[in-house]
This record gives structure tokens, C-alpha cells and sequence, in this order.
């Protein structure tokens, strides 16, 4: 219920923000911001490599959090490029790296939550549960 309150309670919100913040902002700290996004994918990226290779089905969580941190990287950068040069890189990138890396970080997740550990993991709790 919790989840249903904060998705109607944003509609207005985002609605209001929409309406009233400026179409340009000049930011500070605009690089540790966009160098703190890239870090988090690596270490997303890094923490799923770790769990694969022991064969921790919580991968499919650093999996999902990869997917979600590529896709919020893809979005600010195609949203606050410059015009013209840099916005084509932005939208490249976006199409052809972020977006296509991100897609592969949810098929995976779906995977290890689909494989043949995670089928096991689900036998033993429901053993525990019965």
C-alpha cells in the first residue's frame, strides 16, 4: 500500500515540478554528480560479477540495480546534453550502450532468478515453510 501511495502522491508532484522549475540550471559539483553515477554502475556491475561467479542468486538484485542505474544514466545524459554534437553523442550512447547493457542486465537477472539455483533456493524455503 505503501508503494501505491508514493506512485499517486508523485503524480502531482512531478506535475508541479513540471510547471515551475526552470528549463536551465547551472549545477554545482555537475562532475562529481555524473562521476558518482558512473562509479555506482561500475560497483553494481562488479557486485553482480562477484555473486555470479559464486553462484549467489542476489545477483539478480545487483543485476536489477545495473539495469536501473544505466537507464538513469541514459535518460540525464540524452536530457541535459548540449544542443546539437553533444545531445547525438548522448542519444548514441544511450541507444547503442546504456540502453542495450541495461536490457542485458535485466534479461540476466531474470535468468539467475529463473536457473536451476534459484529453483533449488525456492524448494528449500518452501520446506522450511512447510
Amino acid at each position: 500500500m505503501l508503494a501505491a501511495a508514493v506512485a499517486i502522491g508523485l503524480v502531482p508532484w512531478s506535475v508541479l515540478l513540471g510547471a515551475t522549475l526552470p528549463r536551465t540550471f547551472r549545477a554545482q559539483n555537475w562532475s562529481l554528480a555524473w562521476v558518482g553515477l558512473d562509479a555506482a554502475i561500475a560497483v553494481a556491475a562488479g557486485a553482480t560479477a562477484v555473486l555470479l561467479k559464486r553462484g549467489d542468486i542476489r545477483a539478480a538484485l545487483t543485476s536489477t540495480a545495473t539495469a536501473t542505474l544505466l537507464l538513469v544514466d541514459a535518460w540525464f545524459d540524452t536530457c541535459t546534453s548540449a544542443p546539437g554534437l553533444n545531445h547525438g553523442v548522448a542519444v548514441l550512447e544511450a541507444a547503442f550502450v546504456e540502453l542495450p547493457l541495461g536490457a542485458g542486465a535485466l534479461w540476466l537477472a531474470f535468468a539467475v532468478l529463473n536457473g536451476p539455483r534459484a529453483a533449488r533456493a525456492r524448494a528449500t524455503a518452501a520446506r522450511h515453510r512447510a
